[in-house]
């Protein structure tokens, strides 16, 4: 069995998290991890390497410290890429518990967890994966990465 990482390819964690999880690891890999899920041919490919590779969880990973959070949280950059648009709408849409934060990283982190449980519920929604998951086949698992510490918080999502 294989896990599936859904991560950034900015934040630069593949070797975090095959330290931690070990080599029976994939990546699949988007900007501010803002993955595009709509599209049936992308939902049909990422289905098929699931049943070919025997993927038993897939992870939903986000660095609280990306550069896309970072920029959401702090409106800079701004490239009008779809990462930032959805990241900038997760954060529009839950501005007052955000902004009642205190410290950036909590903020950073309540958006980053809030893309995660986005991301999750794309998946859920996707016949082809969702019903895996809905059925316990595949477990999805969302982790918050925390870089200076080299370290996750792990939650479950889905068994």
């Amino acid at each position: 069995m294989h896990n599936l990482f859904l991560i950034c390819p900015d934040c630069y964690i593949e070797q975090s998290i095959r330290a931690k999880y070990g080599n029976n690891s994939f990546f699949l890999t988007a900007l501010g991890s803002v993955f595009g899920i709509e599209t049936f041919e992308y939902v049909e490919e990422v289905s098929q390497f699931i049943s070919n590779e025997e993927v038993s969880s897939i992870f939903l990973v986000n660095d609280y410290k990306c550069s896309f959070i970072q920029n959401a949280l702090f409106h800079k950059n701004d490239f009008n890429t779809k990462s930032e648009q959805v990241l900038k709408l997760l954060l529009k849409s839950n501005r007052e518990d955000i902004t009642s934060m205190k410290s950036v990283d909590d903020k950073a982190i309540r958006l980053a967890k809030l893309n995660i449980y986005r991301q999750a519920f794309e998946i859920m929604e996707v016949a082809f994966i969702g019903n895996r998951v809905q059925d316990g086949l595949i477990k999805v698992i969302g982790l918050v990465y925390d870089r200076d510490k080299d370290k996750f918080d792990e939650f479950r999502i889905k068994k």
